[in-house]
């Protein structure tokens, strides 16, 4: 996958691939070690998406936590596959 920095990441939208908006990117939780992606933290949408999003983690500011390995692509917007996020969901409570 692409190397991205923070600052072209925060503020993209996030959205399921079946065209559910989740909310906008603030940050990212970081493997410290190998650098690596864990998490998007996202502002989340108030709106269709709440039933999905009451079931992740958050942070202490109250912004969700997407696993970034639900990520399928990031171009102008970011896209989560929604049937992994559900997996995710079910398996990790």
């Amino acid at each position: 996958m692409a190397r991205y920095s923070i600052a072209r990441l925060a503020n993209k939208p996030v959205i399921t691939d079946q065209g559910l908006l989740l909310g906008e990117v603030t940050d990212l939780v970081v493997d410290e070690i190998s650098g690596k992606v864990i998490s998007l933290i996202i502002r989340s949408n108030r709106g269709a998406a709440d039933a999905l999003l009451q079931k992740l983690k958050r942070d202490r500011k109250g912004n969700v936590l997407i696993p970034y390995s639900t990520v399928k692509y990031i171009r102008e917007m970011i896209v989560v596959d929604e049937r992994l996020l559900k997996v995710y969901i079910a398996t990790k409570g």
